[in-house]
């Protein structure tokens, strides 16, 4: 174990640390007493809370199968085992919808490209069940999000937050998808017209589409991102949500171990878009928890946002050892998700605080040749609804 990664895991506990361990395929080049020793005094009870917060069960399975360590419970191999097989079943299922959707969204003329899901499970591991799904996340041009909507709901899909109609103008680039769900087969589906939530610049849909492939695990046609575009996409979602699940990392490690991606390239469109900092973060968080091979190429990239890099990855670690979704120290958070944006990101997040919301639009309708009055009012809805939470949270 070398001190880089006793630096960043000093507030993990020992069933994390082992976790990472067994990803990195360590445990088994231990001598037994050595294994003995990391092994004892385990709380395997929340080793497998934490293997399930990261959704990292069935590629633990696999290791731990492998592996026949004396010093895993049998009954922990048997609960990753039970996990695995659940998922491989949900995510045969998953396969099914997918290729629904997509079908009726192709016979309806409507393109679409898959971002992760089953598609991109055999993408990266060639085996589903090795990688976990709860939804599907299908890009479309966002001028089809009304008929896309229709579409879903002959299929017997709602929207989780109720029929969302553009009632202002800055709805398209305040939010990037709609969430489906469907109540029967319990699926769920999310609609994005953007990769990400931010106002950043990122790749309009026709580039995507010109460069997008077509899935080899599907027999009808399914398109997924290129890969380049695919890396910078889940770099940058794992990123968002403070890389929370291990799952993210695994797959940017899965990426560079097995996939042959033109860095170069990459980086051109990494900072084409500010987000090379964040590509610097996701290759340290790699390099030093999962043992990444990074070559010249990727320790390029990595050198020339050495700084950055360091200070973001650092920031990250700390919401991986919480197990929540929504980190504890929201403060924090925020704080972290501002360091993320480039400058060009952090001038218009300023701007866009400026234009009015749907929660404005909710909170005061107005005619729609009134809209221009949400300008002017919205320091006062903004102060009025902030006025209204504390309230309640003081009754509360």
């Amino acid at each position: 174990m070398n001190l880089e990664f006793d630096d960043y895991t000093r507030g993990f506990p020992q069933e994390l640390k082992l976790i990472l361990i067994i990803m990195k395929d360590e445990l088994q080049e231990l001598a037994p007493e050595a294994a003995r020793a990391l092994t004892e005094g385990t709380d395997w009870q929340l080793f497998l809370r934490l293997v399930y917060h990261h959704r990292l069960y069935s590629v633990l399975y696999m290791k731990l199968k492998s592996l026949e360590s004396p010093f895993i419970p049998a009954a922990v191999v048997e609960g990753l085992r039970q996990e695995y097989t659940a998922n491989t079943f949900r995510m045969l299922h998953l396969t099914a919808e997918m290729e629904q959707v997509c079908t009726a969204f192709n016979e309806n003329g409507i393109r679409s490209i898959t971002l992760k899901g089953p598609a991109l499970a055999h993408d990266l591991y060639g085996d589903v069940s090795l990688r976990t799904s709860k939804d599907l996340d299908i890009l479309i041009p966002f001028e089809d999000v009304e008929s896309a909507e229709q579409i879903l709901e002959t299929l017997g899909y709602v929207s989780k937050e109720g029929k969302r109609t553009p009632t202002v103008q800055s709805w398209k680039w305040r939010e990037h998808h709609i969430c489906y769900k469907h109540p029967l087969k319990k699926t769920q589906v999310e609609i994005h017209w953007r990769l990400n939530p931010d106002s950043g610049k990122e790749t309009d849909f026709e580039l995507l589409w010109q460069r997008s492939r077509f899935s080899t695990y599907t027999q009808t046609p399914v398109r997924m991102l290129e890969r380049e575009d695919l890396w910078a996409y889940l770099v940058t979602h794992g990123a968002r949500h403070g890389w929370f699940r291990l799952r993210w990392l695994m797959d940017i490690d899965q990426m560079i171990r097995t996939m042959p991606l033109d860095v170069n390239l990459l980086t051109r469109r990494l900072k084409a878009e500010g987000r090379l900092s964040i590509g610097a973060q996701a290759l340290r968080l790699g390099s030093v928890l999962l043992n990444t091979p990074l070559d010249a190429s990727y320790r390029g990239l990595l050198t020339s946002q050495e700084r950055a890099g360091e200070r973001l990855a650092k920031h990250g670690v700390l919401f991986m050892n919480e197990m929540l979704e929504t980190p504890a120290n929201l403060r924090s958070y925020r704080s972290y998700l501002f360091a993320l944006r480039s400058t060009r990101q952090k001038m218009f997040f300023f701007i866009e605080r400026l234009y009015p919301s749907t929660w404005d639009v909710e909170q005061l309708p107005l005619p729609r040749s009134l809209h221009f009055l949400y300008f002017p009012l919205r320091p006062f809805l903004w102060f009025w609804r902030r006025m209204k939470r504390n309230t309640m949270t003081e009754r509360g």
